[in-house]
């Protein structure tokens, strides 16, 4: 996997900008920060921002364990490459991967399943307690499980 350098801030920034209905809390302060630190990989104009559990962690109605990924965001600039992109790093990094997505956004949870993602849970999102509360799935990729 090829991890983003400080020099490829720019496009990554502008593939998320793309995409600004999906991701529309991502800041430039975050950008730049998970370049630092090693959580984002830029390969063929495919975003990936990710990070491994230090502890067992809930999300949502699931529980995954320490050790296991979490895939934040994925955002591709053109069509076509994401699931390749995608394939490569379930290979690299070799271990449970879960993430969450807002239930409305179909494009994308469709794309998890074609990727031999599956749904296992439910998550929420709010600012004010359970009043206005953005609902969310949570999906997993497990190569181990020997059912894709």
């Amino acid at each position: 996997m090829i991890h983003a350098k400080d020099t490829d801030f720019d496009v990554v920034k502008d593939i998320f900008y793309q995409h600004k209905q999906w991701f529309p809390h991502i800041r430039t302060d975050y950008i730049r920060r998970e370049i630092a630190n090693g959580h984002l990989i830029l390969d063929n104009d495919v975003v990936i921002t990710y990070n491994y559990y230090k502890r067992k962690q809930k999300i949502g109605d699931v529980q995954a364990q320490q050790g296991d990924c979490v895939l934040h965001q994925i955002a591709a600039k053109n069509k076509g490459t994401a699931s390749q992109v995608l394939q490569r790093f379930f290979k690299w990094t070799n271990r449970r991967v879960f993430l969450s997505v807002r239930r409305d956004n179909v494009i994308a949870k469709v794309f998890y399943e074609r990727n031999n993602m599956r749904l296992i849970g439910q998550t929420s999102w709010t600012k004010d307690g359970v009043k206005n509360a953005l609902p969310g799935d949570v999906y997993m990729y497990d190569d181990n499980e020997g059912i894709f």
